[in-house]
């Protein structure tokens, strides 16, 4: 059984199918939600993990979606997204967002494009599309429903979905469609939402590590410093050696958070792609594996070589003026907060190289599951 619950959030106007596609998706009744929730009930729903196959599922639902509603609808999801997404552990966070669009209707209220589907998008998740209701449609209808997701949100993924068989009063029935589409769109969506905002927080983590680095330094100069003291040459070896373990720690943890997080994510992806398809990825993410593993060499590069470049290289080098003598201490401080501005932005800029190369990395990965989810093999 996986260590984790795969965590899914369906969203959907009222009547749009969204009980019905989670008891579909997964042979068993899940009580999400069909109608408007109570005050006290807002914001995102916990629903109990459940088991399917080796695998756990949570599902998170919110209260249903009306027209006079929504912009408070969308304040509550918005809340608990941001909330949730600042939980230090991954597993936690919302892996795939699934939003049931009533096929029928063929087309997107105004109030459920602009204050729902698009901030979701701007916050970075990947939505599935679920075009429910598929068995009912007429063939106008069905392209209709295609071509209004299409234009409005392209790129994203539309998958044909009948939740239920049932007899028509023309005497043909429905069929049960879309389960292994929407398992696969689960499988590559985990991913994509979790490294999207994995990035995102590794980013303003470097932003409040180099603030942090630069508080610290600046602290230790002020203890250490004044204008009735000689700035000797050991004293100016102390300050650069405060300065140099306060960004090796503080940058250290940003690098470790990132590896172990990567790493965990490709745990996450072998897991929930076997419990989903049967499938084995573990070979195909080798690679990036070792490349996420390499990480490490480069973190050890940075401090053992690079980081006393900063300094060689820098008015740090100059900040007394090759000469110890009692000047006003501001003069330094000058000089200093020069200094950790610039070994701020350096570390700053190495993380978006490295950022870079992993998105390199990311896409590839994301080509190669595509394509072996799409053969049903692995290679």
């Amino acid at each position: 059984m996986s260590s984790f619950s795969t965590n899914i959030l369906i969203l959907g106007k009222i009547g749009a199918g969204k009980a019905s596609l989670v008891n579909y998706l997964y042979s068993q009744e899940i009580a999400v939600s069909r109608s408007l929730r109570p005050a006290a009930a807002r914001g995102l729903h916990y629903h109990k993990p459940f088991a399917y196959k080796d695998i756990n599922v949570v599902i998170w639902d919110t209260w249903g979606l009306e027209a006079d509603k929504a912009q408070e609808w969308w304040t509550d999801l918005r809340d608990s997204l941001v909330q949730q997404s600042g939980n230090p552990d991954i597993r936690d966070w919302i892996h795939t967002v699934i939003y049931c669009f009533d096929a029928k209707r063929s087309r997107l209220d105004e109030y459920e494009k602009e204050h729902i589907l698009k901030p979701l998008a701007d916050m970075g998740y990947r939505i599935i599309f679920a075009l429910t209701k598929w068995g009912l449609c007429s063939p106008d209808e069905k392209e209709a429903a295609r071509q209004v997701i299409f234009r409005e949100f392209p790129g994203f993924s539309r998958i044909s979905v009948e939740s239920v068989s049932q007899k028509l009063r023309n005497g043909t029935v429905t069929e049960q469609q879309g389960r292994d589409s929407i398992f696969r769109e689960i499988c590559l969506n985990l991913r994509e939402n979790l490294t999207y905002h994995l990035r995102k927080q590794i980013r303003a983590d470097m932003a409040a590590a180099v603030a942090q680095a630069e508080d610290a330094s600046r602290t230790y100069f002020n203890e250490n410093t004044s204008i009735f003291k000689a700035y000797s040459e050991e004293l100016h070896e102390s300050i650069q050696n405060v300065v140099r373990q306060n960004y090796r720690e503080k940058i250290g943890a940003v690098y470790e958070r990132l590896r172990s997080n990567l790493t965990l994510i490709d745990m996450m992806c072998v897991e929930v792609i076997r419990g989903y398809t049967g499938i084995d990825v573990s070979e195909t993410l080798k690679n990036f594996y070792l490349l996420v593993e390499s990480m490490n060499d480069i973190k050890v590069s940075l401090w053992d070589n690079d980081f006393d470049d900063y300094f060689v290289s820098s008015a740090m080098n100059t900040l007394f003026f090759g000469i110890y003598r009692f000047v006003q201490s501001n003069t330094y401080q000058k000089n200093l907060d020069n200094q950790l501005s610039e070994i701020s932005a350096k570390l700053t800029q190495d993380l978006e190289s490295i950022a870079d190369t992993l998105d390199h990395a990311e896409n590839k990965v994301a080509e190669d599951l595509s394509r072996i989810l799409a053969a049903g093999n692995a290679v």
